[in-house]
């Protein structure tokens, strides 16, 4: 059985029958995170010679997207953790590897990653938490929110300014235990839905940690987040077409289900041309992922080319969604139904990873060059 097949397995037996008792228990799914990376699905991004999976970024969107037309915050937790752990087997000393990689491919921990800060969430560059030399290892203070997996995480990647003075060249990053003196994880945020991927704040108050935990040193820090983002971005954009290749499937089936005027609603032209505006536009955010990924996987960059898949994917996945449901009728505001809860999945995919607004400021960026060339 391939790991499609197994991903496509889990959201029918595991999530599609619990992801409506996460949301009005407004609990983060923990137990079914663990069951999947022990089933193998949190391995997607580690290499064979540990035992992973090694997919390409193609592929890994593909396993994504399978989870995110169950439940979108289910799949960006599970995202998360994997992104993680891929870096854990590229980056990571022997010592970590030999400490942490195993119990991480087995869920018995799982993965958080720590950027977002209260006073500079899509400006990774302004992080004001603090990491300071101490005897033989490091003292870290500050504070990060939005955490992906906070409530349940075991093992978290935390970025960190060294030396405010040097600007992004400071910031490194460390490999920290929930457990560790200092650090504490607030209460889970109150939301209007995605529970389920377990977001919370982090405070880091003198944390102390020894340099076995530095996990990217200074020089290395800003580059490493920066590139995760990029791959961040174009894995949303393949979770928002399992969104809407989730509610189009819905909507389809309720208007085929339901008459007026002596008419199937899926017969009338009007139903048929909004269908198929949903269509085109999941097609469409189909192609800029596949170009994002594709040079991802030829080892290239694809700041821009993330970009426009994310924006794209994640305007038109809301836009879908709120066309699916009022094409379903009532049904759509059903608690229970998957498309109540991806309307809460496709906002947050417009927040996760660089709002809208910073995708255009990187896309009109890259636009300078040809206004030089006009001028």
């Amino acid at each position: 059985m391939n790991i499609t097949t197994i991903a496509e397995e889990f959201a029918r037996t595991k999530i599609l029958p619990r992801a409506a008792g996460w949301e009005k228990s407004r609990a983060m799914a923990t137990a079914e995170l663990r069951e999947a990376i022990n089933a193998g699905i949190g391995s997607i991004r580690i290499g064979a010679e540990y035992g992973g999976l090694g997919l390409d970024y193609l592929s890994t969107g593909g396993v994504l997207r399978v989870l995110a037309s169950a439940d979108f915050p289910f799949a960006f937790s599970l995202a998360v953790h994997s992104a993680v752990a891929g870096s854990i087997a590229e980056h990571g000393s022997p010592t970590q590897i030999a400490r942490y990689l195993r119990s991480v491919q087995s869920g018995e921990l799982i993965l958080s990653v720590c950027i977002t800060e209260p006073s500079a969430g899509s400006d990774a560059a302004a992080m004001r938490t603090t990491a300071t030399p101490d005897k033989g290892g490091w003292r870290i203070s500050g504070s990060k929110a939005w955490i992906t997996n906070a409530m349940s995480a075991d093992l978290f990647l935390v970025y960190a300014q060294t030396d405010l003075e040097v600007g992004p060249a400071g910031i490194a990053s460390f490999l920290i235990e929930r457990d560790c003196p200092g650090f504490s994880v607030t209460a889970a945020y109150d939301l209007i839905g995605c529970h389920s991927m377990g977001l919370a704040g982090v405070e880091l108050a003198g944390c102390y940690v020894p340099d076995e935990a530095l996990f990217a040193r200074p020089d290395e820090g800003f580059k490493r987040a920066m590139s995760g983002i990029d791959v961040a971005r174009t894995l949303v954009s393949a979770m928002c077409c399992g969104m809407m290749e989730a509610s189009l499937a819905f909507a389809i089936k309720a208007t085929a289900e339901r008459s007026a005027f002596g008419s199937r609603t899926i017969d009338f032209q009007g139903v048929q041309w909004m269908l198929a505006d949903v269509a085109t536009d999941l097609s469409a955010s189909e192609l800029l992922f596949k170009a994002a990924a594709t040079r991802l996987d030829r080892g290239e960059r694809a700041t821009i080319e993330a970009a426009h898949a994310k924006k794209f994917a994640t305007k038109v996945a809301l836009n879908a969604v709120v066309q699916c449901m009022q094409l379903a009728g009532a049904r759509g505001l059903l608690a229970e139904t998957p498309i109540s809860r991806h309307l809460a999945g496709a906002k947050a995919a417009q927040y996760l990873d660089g709002t809208t607004e910073i995708q255009n400021v990187v896309i009109a960026r890259s636009l300078q060059s040809r206004v030089d060339q006009a001028l």
